[in-house]
């Protein structure tokens, strides 16, 4: 099992909000010298670094990501569900919604991958988890840039002759994109026989 936890629920709470607020800046790195020197002294603190690695927020040489950054804008949200979705993967395969789970629920998940583990470490993987997914929107959807309705781009970098060209419905506007390399020769039927397809196979389909 790759999820860490951290005793101290509350200060890892205190943390992520000050670096989604920006009353922190991004650090050069987030290790034990940068916890104490804004205030995180207890060795209780210190798995603030862990948690945040196992999330990717920060790399294997505690530097933070892009993710990291991108957590302190408005999507916030969106980027901290999505760095648990991926953390938690097997979690959220059997419980889809594993955020609105029963704290029973996902202790015995965390059993079922740990056995060994005792009941009071079970609930601080429970409370880590659940502490993370109160700075996240679930219910965020990625918005993808779309082309225009009614507009298909084509780019065409290769034309032979007999090509079959896609039938394009009424209404619906294609932007062709023709490169063509021609070769080097002095045989002027090359290039006669290159512009002939072009006429055939392209523009009398206009």
């Amino acid at each position: 099992m790759s999820y860490t936890y951290i005793v101290k629920t509350g200060t890892l709470k205190e943390y992520m909000n000050k670096i989604k607020t920006k009353q922190l800046g991004v650090p050069d790195r987030v290790n034990r010298e940068y916890l104490q020197s804004i205030g995180y002294t207890s060795s209780n603190d210190f798995p603030i670094a862990a948690v945040l690695k196992s999330i990717g927020f920060i790399d294997g040489s505690n530097v933070p990501t892009q993710r990291f950054k991108d957590f302190r804008t408005e999507k916030s949200g969106q980027v901290m569900a999505a760095a648990l979705k991926e953390t938690y993967d097997e979690l959220f395969k059997i419980h889809p919604e594993a955020d609105k789970k029963s704290n029973e629920e996902l202790e015995n998940f965390f059993a079922s991958k740990k056995p060994e583990l005792k009941s009071t470490t079970l609930r601080f993987y429970n409370e880590t988890f659940k502490t993370l997914c109160e700075f996240a929107d679930f219910g965020a959807v990625t918005e993808e840039q779309a082309p225009e309705k009614g507009t298909v781009d084509k780019e065409v970098t290769v034309v032979k002759k007999g090509q079959v060209i896609p039938q394009v419905t009424e209404g619906l506007a294609i932007n062709l994109n023709i490169q063509i390399t021609l070769p080097i020769t002095e045989n002027a039927e090359v290039y006669d026989k290159i512009f002939k397809a072009l006429r055939e196979n392209i523009f009398s389909k206009s």
